[in-house]
């Protein structure tokens, strides 16, 4: 069939078709590709908001094994002007011994994760929690667990506690916080996370964390009970046996 043989009114359809299907593969990709994008947007927000807690929560415990580190440099001073105190200070030396705990899931998961660093795309960001996860473990190892090993043995005798030089630790330590701090308000700006935005995050994840162990608390204790009650049932049984036994002798 020649081309200009053919109906105006088939042409008109052909178009029309074609100009259909053609937009229906764009809205399809182009809604495909926008869906993406916003999942992908949401995932990087919530592995930044992850992050962000997790540095905010070891800047809290620090700054409180800081103060414990303060506290056991004044009742030091005190014992060391008045000797006859140390003979009834020892549990008090050590309830004021720094415990710095803390979850390393999230930097886990952030460090053997590639696809975590790509979703979250930003080098200098990946660089600032690096350098603060690191930080975090020297504080650790540097200052708390130094500390606690030093001042464990200062509580033991007097002569201990006046050589003990505690001072250095509050020191170092404001020192790292510090740095620390710097490291967490540089990744605070450049994600634009505001404490607002930590503290609806804090809110969210406590909630469902509630929720969770809410619904499944008693389903996961109940076996654990029941295998009590039986061991308290044979053990119960075991001694009225042998209370038998023993009226035959």
């Amino acid at each position: 069939m020649a081309l200009n043989n053919i109906p105006k009114d088939y042409t008109q359809r052909f178009l029309l078709s074609l100009a259909a299907t053609t937009v229906s593969i764009v809205l399809t990709f182009g809604t495909t590709a926008i869906i993406d994008r916003k999942k992908e947007k949401a995932e990087k927000r919530e592995i930044v908001m992850m992050i962000m807690y997790d540095m905010r929560e070891t800047l809290r415990k620090a700054e409180e094994c800081d103060k414990n580190m303060k506290g056991f440099f004044d009742i030091q001073l005190d014992l060391i002007a008045n000797p006859l105190k140390f003979k009834d200070s020892y549990l008090q030396l050590l309830s004021l011994l720094p415990a710095f705990d803390y979850s390393t899931t999230t930097e886990n998961i952030f460090r053997s994760n590639i696809e975590t660093i790509n979703t979250i795309g930003n080098v200098l960001f990946v660089e600032s929690v690096s350098s603060f996860y690191d930080k975090r473990s020297m504080y650790k190892t540097q200052v708390i667990d130094n500390f606690r090993t030093e001042g464990k043995q200062s509580a033991d005798d007097y002569k201990s506690l006046t050589e003990f030089n505690s001072s250095i630790y509050p020191f170092n330590s404001q020192l790292y916080i510090l740095t620390m701090k710097r490291d967490f308000n540089q990744c605070m700006l450049m994600m634009k996370v505001s404490d607002k935005d930590l503290d609806v995050f804090s809110a969210e994840r406590d909630k469902l964390l509630e929720a969770t162990n809410a619904n499944n608390i008693n389903e996961d204790i109940k076996p654990i009970i029941e295998e009590k009650q039986q061991r308290d049932l044979k053990m119960e049984q075991a001694l009225k046996a042998a209370a038998a036994a023993s009226k035959d002798f």
